[in-house]
């Protein structure tokens, strides 16, 4: 090719309008790739204040957000209960604060989303069981005894708090299956009281720590012998015919007339489990009789207990604080036992004949018979707790 020729081909290169090389240049730069905006991964701190279920903990994320981005930072608990949480914004800053009430792995994890690839960052915090250390030890007769002087004895002073102090202790107490007592052993870790009978014990300690963590332990398979009183009140309410030569009267033709009164005693059984044992009452008494004439007696009474009733003998003083008419008597008496006395005891119908001493060889004409009721007053089942 001729030099010519080539200068001519060049000027017709140069010469190209206008139009067409900035066509070209558009082109040429639509062509290359435009760099898109990078979202930043999130950078997560997840801090408790302690070392226990109790702790409170702290959450916080720092993330630049991206135009579109969105930030979510979910809480799983050990037991896989998830949530999420309401963040606070302080610029690059998001934070939560809260309560970790569960012992274990708790995992936080931020996930950010809506500007490119989905980032996400974790953090994990493991918890110990904070709760207090529970200890409860309970015992009772080994043998069977008198319920009135059986002790419950229950003993929670080894409970104690894993960090702090405790602060309340409360121990329910169950009779076969039924509650009967709750002792608030918070000032008196030692809890004493009465039994209430023979079955099957069963006692719940509750322990509360200065941080309002609780913790529960029992105490089971204390099982106590009947129990039975070592005596027990009776009173008696009675009424009859009384006849007595009295010497402050001359010539006195004796004649009965109507007596009423009632007394009160004790009773003290010489086996307090036997079916059949023998047992000794101590009873005053009072009434009225003689037209309206007003005495007292003082009696003991020797009888032998069986389950149908009670049959003996007895010897007191009549008419204590009257000179004229005091005298002494031997008695016999005999009861059976009705339907129990609902919340007190047995009741049992009484009949007594008396024979006055100072004319004793004329008991025709110096004696009383009455019949009566008799309220063996034996202890309820009530807790008394100290």
């Amino acid at each position: 090719m001729s030099s010519l020729h080539r200068e001519r081909r060049h000027a017709g290169i140069i010469g190209l309008p206008p139009t067409l090389v900035a066509l070209a240049a558009f082109t040429a730069f639509a062509g290359t790739p435009v760099r898109a905006q990078v979202q930043d991964s999130p950078t997560i701190h997840f801090d408790a204040s302690g070392d226990y279920s109790f702790a409170s903990a702290r959450i916080t994320v720092d993330v630049s957000l991206e135009l579109g981005a969105r930030l979510a930072v979910s809480l799983t608990s050990p037991s896989g209960a998830e949530g999420f949480l309401s963040l606070d914004r302080d610029g690059n800053r998001f934070s939560w604060t809260g309560q970790l009430t569960e012992a274990g792995p708790w995992r936080a994890e931020a996930t950010v989303s809506g500007a490119g690839p989905p980032e996400t960052a974790s953090a994990t915090v493991s918890l110990r069981d904070g709760a207090p250390t529970c200890s409860l030890a309970i015992s009772a007769p080994e043998q069977p005894t008198h319920y009135l002087a059986a002790e419950f004895v229950a003993n929670s002073c080894d409970a104690v708090a894993e960090t702090g102090d405790i602060v309340s202790r409360y121990i329910t107490v169950l009779q076969d299956g039924v509650q009967i007592s709750t002792l608030d052993a918070s000032d008196q870790c030692e809890r004493r009281f009465i039994l209430p009978g023979g079955g099957a014990y069963e006692a719940t300690l509750a322990v509360v720590d200065d941080r309002g963590v609780t913790a529960t332990c029992s105490s089971a398979g204390l099982s106590v012998d009947a129990l039975y009183p070592r005596f027990w009140p009776i009173a008696d309410f009675a009424t009859g015919t009384y006849n007595s030569e009295r010497a402050d009267v001359a010539n006195e033709v004796s004649a009965a007339a109507w007596l009423g009164g009632g007394g009160i005693g004790i009773t003290l059984p010489q086996s307090a489990a036997a079916d059949r044992t023998n047992a000794i009452s101590i009873r005053a008494g009072g009434g009225f009789a003689h037209n309206f004439w007003t005495g007292s007696s003082l009696d003991i009474l020797v009888t032998r207990q069986t389950p149908a009733g009670f049959f003996g003998a007895g010897a007191g003083l009549w008419g204590i604080g009257d000179t004229d008419i005091l005298d002494g008597g031997v008695f016999g008496a005999a009861g059976f036992n009705l339907p129990r006395y609902t919340g007190a005891g047995q009741l049992q119908a009484f009949t007594e004949l008396r024979v006055f001493a100072r004319h004793i060889s004329r008991p025709q004409n110096n004696f009383s018979a009455i019949v009566g009721l008799r309220f063996n007053l034996k202890r309820t089942h009530r807790v008394e707790a100290r």
